[in-house]
């Protein structure tokens, strides 16, 4: 492998290390409708992606995912508790810090790919990360659980019926790609708010 090769791959492991907590704050984005308090999603507990193909590569750590809407933010830690990277992103924009730098994108989906390598679509994420596959698009239901839509394969473990255990994972020519999440803490929305991961 080349010197400019190995240094583009190791800045994108760097990249995606600082994504994970860079999901979540620094560039304030455009303030959306308010909604009710309770209403939104907050997830707690560990992350991991694993890329296997021509340039695989590992990434673990802790995560905290706030949804509100179009808008959302998540903060990536180490396994031992250091802060990695901060995010934050609206419907039509989206920046990540490592506390250092800070780098802004036009979507959500631009952002994830140069930091990840994983291109993850805002929009049905809001459905998937509740166990449920979004509304506006085509899904097929999986023979050993779970659900197929926009290429990614959905599977959800849960506990007294809220996701405890999210996997993403999808094929792409040669390469595999796969996002967990273990959510070990979630938010209990108020009455008249829908829960994660109930039926839509």
């Amino acid at each position: 492998m080349s010197r400019q090769a190995w240094c583009t791959r190791r800045l994108r492991v760097l990249a995606g290390a600082a994504l994970l907590a860079l999901l979540g704050a620094c560039a304030a984005p455009p303030r959306l409708a308010p909604r009710p308090a309770g209403c939104a999603l907050d997830y707690s507990g560990r992350i991991s992606v694993v890329e296997q193909g021509a340039h695989p590569y590992n990434l673990y750590g802790s995560f905290e995912l706030h949804l509100d809407g179009d808008s959302g933010s998540l903060e990536l830690g180490s396994p031992l508790g250091q802060m990695l990277a901060r995010a934050r992103w609206s419907a039509d924009s989206a920046s990540v810090s490592n506390g250092r730098e800070q780098r802004g994108f036009d979507s959500f989906e631009d952002m994830t790919e140069a930091t990840l390598g994983l291109r993850l679509p805002r929009a049905a994420l809001q459905d998937w990360v509740r166990g449920r596959p979004a509304a506006q698009w085509e899904s097929r239901a999986m023979e050993q659980g779970g659900f197929e839509q926009l290429g990614w394969q959905v599977r959800v473990q849960r506990v007294d019926g809220r996701p405890h255990v999210l996997r993403l994972s999808r094929e792409l020519g040669g390469d595999s790609e796969q996002l967990s999440l273990v959510i070990d803490r979630a938010s209990l929305p108020l009455p008249g708010c829908e829960a994660p991961g109930s039926a839509p």
